[in-house]
């Protein structure tokens, strides 16, 4: 799991000090690149340092010994916890701006942030580590500043390596030359919203300013249809006040572009009639996913229900048996899809993910599947969604202080006799 970056100097810890080590660069942080490394660097320090009472398996350490170096940069002190290791530099030497130099030839070029004080701040994250540089400005907060007594605090947190498919979907996205995002934007006033893409209800009763179409794009040609519906029915024209009727207006736009695909003008709703509208536009995209286009016909499937809850049971089962594999196969299609369809391919997407599954698996105790429900078809029979009647929703977890609930999109794929997950 994630552990927390916490920058403190814990005050119960093992302290080193030498005074007869010399200055010679012997203990190299930048080449440590685990936890596990660093508690072998720890046991080199106490072998060559026999004469200080070093505890190499302490789980928190404070070390000021002599000769250790960040790539060549002297750190005065390193304090060392199983969540993360925070290196100090000395006063002199320009160390500040030298390990901030080191940083971005290891890392590469990234902008600072604002910190307390006089400080300013640098990150960097990749799969392995993630490094935070804190540089103290001695004469005033600007690069230009760098001095000889300026010093820097680096942080680093060393990440659990994932080797299952679904914590590195995102090398599995292919990256093209165009990343159209096509979004849905409304601006209204007392309205809310029915909304279908491609003959999927993606929102009932909506009063949402945005909504993501690429999940539900399979093809070039889209074609979205609106209710607009009064959303307080009370507001009534009375004489001599001011009173307006509900107006909405519409854009589908790309946001990688920003360019505007189709729009709809000011619509004013009279007299609490809903308004329908139907919006045909292109939907570009370099990938189109499989997702539901080479499902069945669900509509005369007569164990349909049946097929519902034996989903929600196995998922919930899963769960209870912090069984990674199988959570891994039952979201595995529906993450990569929506993952590629963002042509999102930062490690911490999927990563985040992930992280949020083990939490469930960790806290879950029990759980609950809902017998009873309404099932609505999309996309010609071929995607089905659940309403659940007798509980709050289709799969419902129950943990220590703790509580989740699961519903999804779902459909069958041709030859299959089970249903799968899908958005």
């Amino acid at each position: 799991m994630k552990n927390t970056i916490t920058v403190l100097v814990l005050s119960i810890c093992t302290t080193f000090i030498s005074c007869n080590s010399g200055d010679v660069l012997k203990y190299d942080f930048a080449e440590v690149k685990s936890s596990s490394q660093t508690k072998a660097l720890i046991a080199k320090m106490q072998l060559e340092n026999l004469e200080e009472d070093i505890d190499s398996t302490s789980s928190d350490h404070d070390i000021t010994l002599k000769g250790m170096h960040y790539a060549g940069v002297p750190i005065k002190s390193a304090s060392i916890t199983d969540n993360y290791t925070l290196l100090t530099t000395d006063t002199i030497n320009v160390s500040a701006k030298k390990l901030l130099e080191v940083l971005e030839t290891e890392k590469g070029l990234t902008n600072p942030t604002e910190g307390f004080g006089d400080d300013i701040e640098f990150e960097w994250k990749d799969e392995i580590e993630n490094k935070e540089l804190e540089i103290n400005f001695i004469n005033g907060k600007h690069l230009a500043a760098f001095g000889n007594k300026d010093y820097a605090r680096l942080t680093i947190k060393y990440n659990p390596l994932y080797t299952i498919p679904l914590a590195k979907i995102h090398e599995q996205v292919k990256v093209f030359d165009t990343a159209p995002k096509y979004l849905l934007n409304i601006k209204s006033y007392n309205c809310v919203f029915d909304i279908r893409i491609n003959d999927i209800n993606i929102a009932k009763n909506t009063n949402s300013e945005s909504l993501n179409l690429n999940n539900y794009i399979t093809g070039p040609n889209s074609s979205i249809v609106v209710t607009a519906k009064t959303k307080d029915k009370s507001r009534k024209k009375e004489q001599n006040t001011y009173y307006e009727d509900p107006i909405f207006s519409i854009e589908i736009i790309d946001d990688s572009t920003k360019e505007v695909v189709k729009t709809i003008e000011k619509t004013s709703i009279r007299n609490n009639n809903p308004v329908n509208l139907k919006i045909d536009f292109n939907t570009t995209l370099p990938y189109y996913p499989e997702a539901w286009t080479n499902g069945a016909d669900l509509r005369n499937d007569k164990d349909l229900k049946e097929k519902v809850i034996a989903l929600y049971t196995k998922l919930g089962n899963a769960i209870l048996a912090n069984d990674e594999q199988a959570i891994n196969d039952l979201f595995y299609q529906k993450d990569f899809e929506m993952q590629q369809l963002d042509f999102d391919t930062n490690f911490e997407t999927a990563r985040n993910e992930w992280e949020a599954y083990l939490t469930i698996l960790l806290h879950t105790y029990k759980y609950t599947v809902a017998k009873d429900f309404d099932l609505e078809f999309n996309a010609g029979g071929k995607l089905i969604y659940t309403y659940a009647k007798d509980k709050s929703d289709m799969l419902i977890l129950t943990g220590k202080e703790y509580d989740k609930t699961f519903n999804h999109f779902l459909y069958q794929p041709k030859g299959s006799n089970e249903l799968k997950i899908i958005r």
